[in-house]
């Protein structure tokens, strides 16, 4: 008798979360881990409105794409998700993904991508979850569940370093405040100190892109195409410390809702997401146009671009997006701007995450 958690699948493409996708009558199954063509069984692990999401258990026949992770954890940890191909093919599949979202905006604009240095050993800032009851610490899988990954190769040196001294003798369980049996721990490597926080918010020493030759690259990108004249007036929207916009000349503004940094003058304190934040920018700047948007919000986009757009009339944006999908909900909906550039910047290697950033031109009406 056939088990119902089983499934047969073959995969048909990869989607933008790095898993493979198997459809069978109007089902759909997602398996991570998987590549086009494979077959094999997959258990399901959980299912909601016919979509399925399982775990694959064994293979019938492989990819000739497919090779052996570089990582021991792979198999049962969930922080990766492409080390079971070529650094070559992973970047085959993001680009497949990033084509498929733009084709949404009704253009054949030539995609350009720009690859990492290295595929491991970069991040300079990872998080883990920690149990002193059961005694883990380590990353979390798809159902929940902590998995121990004292030979993480992701993150940096300093970083490594730091969390093996941690895993050593189960060291981390002395060091977790009282009180706080379940919580999350931050290594992070920031102005060349390598720093540990106990259930404290993300990026507690200052955001920081993870990878800092990649960051560079972005750095280099964003400099090389925004070609501000003198006087020019730059906004950089969800701009932080001034990452994107530190080497650009013209007059800047940067617009966040972080604490003001001391050595920023023209700093704004907003709650980009409100409908009252574009008023308030107005009344304290005393702006009426502006010449460049550079935008860089998090992961859910920003939604009010278009009335940013219209009321201050940007001649040139760039925007630069961490999660391409909510960056190409907010470009279908910005009036007279035309798509110029596309580009792909791996900044997470060896996940599905990826970096877009597109160049746009107001159109003379």
């Amino acid at each position: 008798m056939a088990n119902p958690s089983k499934i047969q699948f073959i995969i048909d493409h990869i989607d933008p979360l790095g898993q493979g996708v198997y459809k069978q009558d109007e089902k759909v199954y997602f398996i991570p881990k998987t590549l086009p063509a494979e077959t094999g069984t997959a258990e399901i692990l959980k299912k909601k409105k016919g979509v399925h999401f399982a775990r694959l258990e064994s293979l019938d026949q492989e990819s000739e794409y497919r090779t052996l992770a570089s990582c021991k954890h792979y198999d049962v940890c969930s922080g990766c998700h492409f080390q079971h191909c070529s650094y070559e093919n992973e970047l085959n599949f993001k680009e497949a993904s990033f084509l498929r979202m733009l084709s949404r905006l009704n253009t054949n604009i030539q995609l350009q991508i720009i690859d990492a240095p290295d595929r491991f050993n970069y991040r300079n800032r990872i998080q883990l979850h920690y149990n002193k009851k059961i005694g883990l610490l380590g990353f979390l899988d798809a159902q929940n569940r902590i998995v121990e990954v004292p030979n993480c190769i992701i993150a940096n040196d300093k970083v490594t370093t730091k969390l093996k001294e941690l895993y050593q003798g189960k060291k981390w369980l002395n060091l977790v405040p009282k009180g706080d049996p379940k919580g999350h721990v931050e290594i992070y490597d920031h102005n060349g100190e390598t720093k540990i926080s106990w259930n404290q918010s993300y990026a507690l020493g200052g955001f920081t892109q993870v990878y800092k030759a990649m960051n560079d690259k972005l750095n280099d990108l964003v400099n090389s195409r925004a070609k501000i004249n003198d006087g020019d007036i730059v906004l950089d929207i969800f701009g932080g410390n001034g990452n994107l916009t530190k080497s650009l000349e013209g007059k800047k503004y940067i617009l966040d809702f972080y604490t003001k940094p001391k050595s920023e003058e023209n700093y704004f304190h907003l709650d980009l997401y409100s409908d009252k934040a574009l008023n308030n920018f107005i009344n304290m700047s005393h702006l009426r146009s502006a010449d460049w948007f550079i935008v860089d919000p998090p992961r859910n986009g920003f939604p009010l671009l278009n009335k940013w757009c219209k009321e201050l009339s940007p001649k040139h944006l760039i925007y630069v997006s961490c999660h391409p999908q909510t960056m190409i909900r907010d470009l279908k909906n910005l009036e007279n701007y035309q798509l110029k550039e596309a580009f792909l910047l791996d900044l997470f290697p060896a996940t599905f995450h990826f970096e877009a950033c597109v160049v746009l031109e107001k159109i003379n009406t």
